[in-house]
């Protein structure tokens, strides 16, 4: 997708990516995974990326979270947008194999996907997470990221 500047000035691209959507939703196949997590253009897509996770929610878990770790390998070649979103789905999705590159994410320099990661990692392995959290959190200077990691270490 587009990013959302242009998604406003051309709706019927919106439109078309939420009939995409719906196909699936109705009609589930493991080939679409990969295809809808590199969908992801521009930072929100008006509301239509939080509802892709309603497509995986009929597929096998395992194969989503399998789909999730193979495009999460090389972090570097997915856009900011693609990236947030698919640490976003490891919140929903979440599998121990994860645990290295959300770590990575941590100290990216987006504070929103900082924030994401650290949700993501509450998922995983609690002692694991909570030094990794701790860590970041003695070099974190957003305040905003400062919050959501004494947050999650107090949740764990």
């Amino acid at each position: 997708m587009p990013d959302d500047e242009v998604l406003n000035l051309q709706p019927e691209l919106m439109l078309a990516y939420d009939e995409v959507r719906r196909h699936f939703v109705e009609h589930p196949d493991p080939g679409c995974v990969p295809l809808l997590l590199n969908s992801f253009g521009g930072w929100n897509g008006f509301g239509m990326y939080q509802m892709v996770e309603e497509v995986f929610y009929q597929l096998d878990e395992q194969l989503v979270t399998e789909a999730l770790l193979r495009n999460l390998r090389d972090v570097a070649r997915l856009g900011t947008c693609t990236l947030y979103w698919n640490v976003q789905l490891c919140i929903i999705f979440p599998h121990p194999g994860m645990l290295t590159v959300l770590a990575q994410v941590l100290n990216h320099p987006l504070a929103d996907l900082r924030i994401t990661a650290a949700y993501a990692l509450s998922q995983l392995e609690p002692a694991t997470v909570a030094t990794l959290l701790q860590q970041q959190l003695a070099v974190e200077d957003d305040p905003d990221v400062v919050a959501t990691l004494s947050e999650v270490l107090e949740e764990l």
